[in-house]
């Protein structure tokens, strides 16, 4: 009987099961010596997917509680082309920042873009505040007269 001396050299021992050499690397099946596979540790790709989706709730959660919230009405408001040369309105933000600069982009009443303006001049603007703009243009590059409406694109440059 070829189980009686194990691969190892040595006795092998009954487990209860089985007989497994002295070293514990090989079992007897009956007929030969087959090595004793371990068993692998992976970790299942629903492990891995669940854990990023914890992480990016988890960001998501802290991103939202600790980002600033904007007051309710931010941005323009009351936009008005006064004439060919001057437009005026009302601008309030959520944070203060002391060089604001608007783009203006003009429509025409199918919302087409008939114009536009980078202003260059800097406004001091106070968080929370609701600042009323009056604008004058250049005379010599008046407004395109088919415009009937105006958005402003603020941009702080710190």
């Amino acid at each position: 009987m070829g189980f009686q001396i194990g691969p190892d050299g040595k006795p092998p021992q009954f487990d209860g099961n089985v007989w497994v050499s002295e070293d514990g690397t090989h079992f007897w099946n009956g007929a030969a010596w087959q090595p004793i596979n371990e068993p692998r540790t992976r970790i299942s790709g629903l492990v891995v997917v669940l854990g990023v989706l914890v992480v990016a709730g988890i960001a998501f959660i802290v991103y939202s509680v600790f980002s600033p919230k904007p007051f309710a009405g931010d941005g323009v408001s009351n936009a008005r082309i006064d004439s060919r040369t001057e437009i005026e309105f009302d601008y309030r933000r959520s944070t203060t920042c002391s060089n604001l600069t608007f783009e203006y982009r003009f429509y025409d009443s199918g919302s087409n873009e008939v114009d536009t303006f980078h202003d260059p001049n800097g406004y001091a603007v106070t968080g929370g505040v609701t600042h009323h703009v009056d604008r004058t243009t250049d005379p010599s590059h008046p407004i395109d007269s088919l415009a009937t409406r105006f958005v402003a694109d603020a941009t702080c440059n710190r």
